[in-house]
């Protein structure tokens, strides 16, 4: 798609671009696994202090610590972490002896995890493959889905993953994940920025970005339109379902899993009213 046409701007082209699209449309180009994009989403998670592709290291380093300890995780047991990125979980669960599969779909996180992790643990495994693909019958004890992953996906998605994650599932098994909550705030923007190169392309380009509310089923919608110099423009889109908790209670009920305990995070920090992020660990039923 080209915001330019004979020469000139076009005006309705460029403000159905940046319009409030319907909730869970689709991106116009690729993102996960764009080659240019990954490249930047690989920095992002490497570095320790940016809490922005993957969580801090301190915040990772607390968050696995106490699964670990909440799951008396040992070399007996079978772990699955969905959307691992380059494995920095999964080195820490592998830590403990279990064994680990880290799944994720881009190939350039795939790799480093087989590179650097893999290489150092051979108690870990690492498969490029969509999650929402995942095949196994009780395989694992424990599935992880980190960082508001489940947000992410729509109501379809959502219920498909659970009924995947629950066959996946040993008896008993435990899936541990963390969602946003309802009293977190979203602001509607609109901001413009002229970029030299930066993540979304090494040349020059504009990236207009808009947040949108979608009040009826409290969803945060994140639109990227990137605009290149010869007027070539992509559109990426993202969503944050964020839930109350008699919601997410009635959704794990409703595909068979029971709530054992519902934190502030997966730190384990005691939950408050106004908690913005539930960590939640459920058990298959």
């Amino acid at each position: 798609m080209k915001i330019i046409q004979n020469g000139k701007i076009d005006l309705q082209i460029l403000k159905n671009c940046i319009a409030k699209p319907k909730i869970y449309e689709k991106s116009t180009a690729k993102f996960w696994d764009d080659e240019y994009i990954s490249q930047q989403m690989l920095k992002y998670h490497l570095d320790p202090d940016i809490e922005a592709a993957s969580k801090t290291r301190e915040a990772i380093e607390a968050e696995t610590s106490f699964i670990v300890k909440w799951t008396d995780m040992d070399d007996k047991k079978a772990v699955v972490d969905l959307g691992c990125g380059p494995g920095l979980y999964v080195k820490e669960f592998a830590k403990t002896g279990a064994k680990i599969t880290g799944i994720d779909y881009s190939d350039r996180s795939i790799n480093y995890a087989n590179e650097f992790v893999k290489a150092v643990y051979e108690n870990t495994n690492f498969l490029l493959m969509n999650y929402l693909n995942l095949n196994y019958s009780q395989t694992f004890d424990i599935a992880t889905l980190i960082f508001y992953d489940f947000c992410v996906l729509n109501p379809t998605e959502q219920k498909h993953l659970l009924a995947k994650i629950h066959t996946a599932l040993k008896d008993n098994g435990l899936f541990i994940f963390d969602v946003l909550s309802d009293q977190r705030k979203t602001l509607v923007t609109t901001k413009m920025s002229i970029c030299e190169g930066g993540f979304w392309n090494s040349e020059p380009y504009i990236e207009i970005y808009n947040t949108f509310w979608y009040e009826n089923v409290k969803t945060e919608g994140m639109q990227y339109t990137i605009i290149a110099e010869d007027g070539a423009t992509r559109i990426i889109r993202l969503y944050h379902r964020m839930f109350g908790l008699a919601e997410i209670i009635n959704l794990l009920s409703e595909n068979h899993f029971k709530i054992e305990k519902v934190y502030k995070n997966l730190k384990g920090e005691p939950l408050s009213d106004d908690s913005e992020t539930f960590g939640i660990f459920a058990r298959k039923v």
